[in-house]
């Protein structure tokens, strides 16, 4: 008899384990938000470029999210890549009016040996890394570079840097602006504003 209840007591005990393990719900999935954007879709523009050679291509423009533009000229289906290290000044029509200081057309200026988009023009220059005309509406590179009157190249990767340079510019240019610009945008027209765009 006490051979039975043991048996009938283990019967009960694992068949109860069994049951408890079917019954455990699997684990949810778990998602983790991944700060990536999706890839813009570049379009061509209207534009006119001046390579490192003097020569001028006028046509239409897209960057192609890589080291490189490509270019064609009027209908034709014909394209041809030109990359960065080609070009001296390329002017495509549009504009991210919320990042640039110029409503109807985008710049890109070599300085040194880079390409770099023009956010703000005159005397002191704010340009960045970004290639985008107006496919990413309100987005400013990672870092900010600045060519200051002097002739200085300033490099900010930081927003704090960038506003402490700022107030020294804006104390130098002698002009009074309110005392709270807080992002890369804002400082990028209020720099517009000093040098008189």
């Amino acid at each position: 008899m006490r051979n039975g209840s043991l048996i009938l007591a283990a019967v009960v005990f694992g068949s109860s384990t069994l049951w408890a393990q079917h019954r455990v719900t699997p684990p949810s999935t778990i998602f983790i938000p991944v700060d990536q954007t999706p890839t813009p879709n570049y379009q061509y523009h209207d534009g006119t470029a001046t390579l490192i050679d003097g020569t001028v291509l006028q046509g239409l423009f897209r960057y192609n999210g890589r080291n490189t533009f490509v270019y064609r000229t009027g209908g034709q289906a014909l394209s041809k890549r030109i990359g960065f290290s080609m070009i001296r000044r390329l002017a495509v029509a549009g504009a991210d009016s919320t990042t640039t200081t110029r409503s109807d057309s985008t710049i890109f200026v070599r300085l040194g040996r880079r390409l770099y988009r023009q956010l703000t023009g005159g005397t002191t220059m704010v340009v960045d890394r970004r290639f985008s005309v107006d496919e990413e509406r309100g987005r400013i590179g990672q870092r900010l570079y600045v060519l200051d009157d002097n002739g200085d190249f300033h490099r900010f990767s930081s927003l704090q840097k960038l506003n402490k340079w700022f107030y020294a510019f804006r104390e130098r240019s002698g002009k009074s602006l309110p005392d709270v610009f807080l992002n890369e945008n804002e400082i990028v027209k209020a720099v517009a504003r000093i040098n008189g765009e």
